[in-house]
């Protein structure tokens, strides 16, 4: 075979979404060790817009019942040459087993390329981008195959590059795992198609004439141009792609050493060894891989979210907790000035998650109260009515939810996030050596747990003081979230206070969540009086939980201790 032929006709099928491209592996997924300067070119966000073919896209994947689409899946046969300067097209009709070839159509198509920081899509000869224009726009995922041709999992166009299909996303998920898909290039291409026909006008080949402008956004914004020319099979045969390749070859054409546009064009920087995850990353780096693995966890729910899956909400929360509260500790390694507003937008998208969460959490809680009780202690319906309320309020929240994601705000905020990777604001810290910078920072946050410990020791039981012990919860999840995100730059001492930070936070979670499902119960208590029903189920219930709280706080002092210990480590 000439150039990169593949033996197969080109097949269509159907594919669940869910199914693993054959032989991959993990990569490993680390952020850039060499953080750029404030004074690089001002950043611009790859477009994903173009003229459009007049041909039709191609129709729509199936939808499961879920409301998941499935993907069309192709099997691709193709070869590839490179083009030299004034080359010209020869006659291809006078190729064996060739009748005719339509006159060319010449149309542009815009394709946005999406993979991790660390080109871990890439690396594993796999390739992800959003096409529009021309008469397959939409989504394509382009895995190994099993050697027959290359394999394209296809989505329909969407809203946006900012938000990559979770069915997509799912395929690659032993490559990528929770690590963010970042725009990295922006091809636009500048085709000429030829459709080489038999005498029976079966379409053998498609022979696609090539100018390629591609932005790549990896290391900096470069832009680069060439010409190549590409053959493939449409129902045609191994040897109909092979006589047109010869034909191209014996016309000047040479075959390509890539086995992609996007590979050409990131050709540098897949050269480049990957980063270490050990010693002598710079602070950005250990910073920015944290950041990505959260984004791409958002990147990853988005389905869920929308089923009401369990958990997922759960697990998409944590991780805009995890944003706000890293780009805030870190202050020192990004700049305030470029975050802040963005902090902004996520404690939006925690405040959408957080209603539905927070009543799954009480419904979970206060049935689990009320199915404790003895028999006697629940009366007048009491047990179905709170049940009944809370999961109308959880229904209310999730459809709430579910509009946001659907919302221009939502989108602009994906695309904000994944720019953040791509242009970090650093400061000067983030060039230094992480193990030097960011344990003194995680040792920061920590004091700060048990200054506001403190103070709400000083307090009076009441309200206020609630309020306090829950202030020390959410600076004790900073304080963890740090040690997380340095990781082992900050040593063996950084998973001491990981471990320590979470049974404090978690013992303060059950006395906050005591505290919240109180107030619930007795704004469910004055619903039922102003009814007519008995409240004192309710009042039993509020009890309980007052009890929970106390004991709570009885029992965070010695986890503090702990967690106070392990902080002094750091130095």
């Amino acid at each position: 075979m000439v150039g990169e032929s593949k033996a197969g006709n080109r097949k269509r099928t159907k594919k669940a979404a869910g199914t693993k491209a054959a032989g991959t592996k993990k990569s490993a997924r680390t952020a850039k060790d060499a953080p750029r300067a404030k004074s690089a070119p001002a950043k611009t966000r790859p477009e994903t817009t173009s003229a459009v073919d007049e041909t039709p896209t191609t129709s729509a994947p199936e939808v499961t019942s879920s409301g998941a689409a499935t993907p069309e899946v192709a099997v691709e046969a193709e070869s590839k040459f490179e083009a030299p300067r004034r080359w010209a097209m020869p006659r291809l009709d006078r190729v064996e087993g060739v009748a005719e070839v339509d006159a060319p159509r010449r149309f542009t198509q815009t394709a946005t390329y999406l993979d991790t920081l660390d080109l871990a899509l890439l690396r594993g000869r796999h390739t992800l981008r959003r096409r529009t224009g021309g008469s397959d726009a939409g989504w394509h995922l382009k895995t190994p195959g099993d050697g027959s041709g290359r394999v394209e999992h296809r989505l329909p166009l969407g809203r946006s590059a900012a938000l990559v299909p979770v069915e997509l996303r799912e395929i690659v998920a032993d490559l990528v795992g929770d690590a963010a898909l970042v725009p990295v290039a922006q091809l636009r291409t500048r085709r000429t198609r030829r459709a080489v026909k038999d005498e029976a006008g079966t379409v053998l080949v498609l022979v696609e004439d090539d100018t390629v402008e591609a932005t790549t956004y990896v290391d900096g914004e470069r832009v680069h141009r060439w010409r190549e020319v590409e053959v493939e099979i449409v129902d045609g045969t191994p040897a109909d792609l092979e006589a047109v390749s010869a034909a191209l070859v014996a016309s000047g054409l040479t075959p390509s050493t890539h086995k992609s546009k996007l590979g050409r064009a990131l050709a540098e920087p897949l050269a480049r060894p990957l980063p270490g995850k050990g010693e002598g990353r710079t602070a950005g780096a250990v910073v920015l891989d944290y950041l990505s693995t959260q984004i791409g966890v958002l990147q990853g729910s988005e389905n869920r979210l929308r089923e009401d899956a369990n958990d997922a909400v759960h697990k998409a929360r944590v991780a805009t907790r995890r944003l706000r509260s890293t780009v805030r500790t870190y202050r020192d390694v990004l700049d305030r000035v470029e975050t802040d507003p963005l902090r902004e937008e996520v404690k939006w998208l925690t405040g959408l998650l957080g209603e539905p969460r927070d009543g799954e959490v009480m419904l979970q809680r206060i049935s689990g109260l009320l199915d404790s009780l003895e028999p006697d202690l629940v009366v007048d319906g009491a047990d179905v009515a709170m049940r009944e309320a809370l999961e109308a309020e959880h229904a209310k929240a999730h459809a709430a939810l579910v509009a946001g994601l659907d919302s221009p705000r939502y989108e602009r905020l994906m695309a904000d996030l994944t720019d953040l990777l791509l242009h970090p604001p650093f400061l000067p810290a983030a060039s230094e050596p992480a193990a030097e910078v960011l344990p003194g920072l995680v040792a920061k946050a920590s004091a700060k747990v048990v200054r506001q410990a403190k103070r709400a020791a000083a307090m009076p039981e009441g309200s206020e003081r609630d309020e306090a012990v829950h202030e020390i919860r959410k600076l004790a999840k900073a304080a963890r979230y740090a040690a997380e995100a340095a990781g082992a730059a900050a040593g063996t001492s950084a998973k001491d206070v990981v471990g320590a930070f979470t049974d404090l936070q978690e013992a303060l979670g059950d006395h906050q969540d005591s505290v919240v499902s109180r107030g619930v119960v007795m704004r469910l208590a004055a619903d039922a009086r102003r009814s007519g029903r008995d409240t004192f189920t309710y009042g039993v219930l509020a009890e309980r939980e007052y009890a929970v709280a106390r004991s709570v706080e009885e029992r965070y002092v010695p986890l503090l201790d702990e967690a106070r210990k392990a902080a002094a480590a750091l130095g």
